[in-house]
C-alpha cells in the first residue's frame, strides 16, 4: 500500500515539479541574460537564488499538500505513517531533479564538491519536513501546537541558513548536522502525525 501511494504522489509532484522547473529555468535565463548587459558590482545574490529557489518550493509544499492530502489518503486506507514515509520519499526523488539547477550553479559561480552537493540534496526534503513542522498544530488542531510549530521551523530554517556562514562550519559539520535534523525529524514527526484527526 505505501509503495502504491508512493508512485501516486510521486506522479503528481512529477507533474508540478515540471511546471516549476520550466518557469524557473525561464526566469533564471531571463536574469542571465539580462545582468550578463548590466554590470553590477556584486553578483553574489545569483548563487544563493538559484540554490535556494528549489528548497523554498519544498518548503511551501511541505506546508500546503500535507493539510490538503492527509486526511484523503488516510480515507483511503492508508495509515499515517505510511502516508508520512510515501510522501518524504517522492519528496526524496524529486529533490534529484531540483539538485540539477543546484549542481549547475555551483559548476558556473564556483566549484563543486562532494560534501556540498550532498548537504544541498538533504536541506530539500528537510525543508519540506520543516514546511510540514509549520503546519501540524493545524493538523492537530491544537493552538498552542500551532504556534510552537511555525515558531520551531522559523528558528530551524533560519539556523540552517545562517548559522553555518557565520560560524564558518565545515562542510562536514554542516552535512553532520543537517543528518541529524533529518534523523530527528524523520524519528518525531511520524509519532506526531499519528494523531491527527480524521473527522473535522
Amino acid at each position: 500500500m505505501t509503495k502504491k501511494a508512493l508512485k501516486l504522489l510521486l506522479l503528481r509532484q512529477l507533474k508540478a515539479i515540471c511546471w516549476f522547473i520550466g518557469i524557473y529555468a525561464l526566469i533564471m535565463a531571463i536574469v542571465l541574460v539580462v545582468f550578463s548587459y548590466v554590470k553590477i558590482d556584486d553578483t553574489s545574490w545569483m548563487p544563493d537564488s538559484i540554490i535556494y529557489t528549489p528548497k523554498i518550493y519544498l518548503l511551501v509544499v511541505g506546508i500546503i499538500y500535507p493539510l490538503i492530502l492527509t486526511k484523503l489518503y488516510v480515507s483511503n486506507g492508508l495509515t499515517r505513517k505510511q502516508f508520512f514515509m510515501a510522501f518524504t520519499g517522492a519528496i526524496s526523488i524529486i529533490s534529484l531533479f531540483l539538485l540539477i539547477p543546484i549542481l549547475a550553479s555551483m559548476i558556473y559561480f564556483d566549484s563543486i564538491s562532494l560534501l556540498p552537493a550532498i548537504t544541498h540534496y538533504l536541506h530539500m526534503p528537510l525543508f519540506f519536513l520543516i514546511g510540514w513542522t509549520s503546519v501540524i498544530g493545524f493538523q492537530l488542531q491544537k493552538r498552542g501546537m500551532s504556534m510552537l510549530g511555525i515558531l520551531s521551523a522559523v528558528v530551524i530554517f533560519h539556523a540552517m541558513t545562517t548559522i553555518p556562514r557565520i560560524l564558518a562550519l565545515s562542510d562536514l559539520t554542516v552535512l553532520v548536522s543537517v543528518l541529524l535534523l533529518l534523523a530527528s525529524f524523520l524519528l518525531i514527526l511520524p509519532r506526531i502525525i499519528y494523531q491527527i484527526p480524521l473527522k473535522s
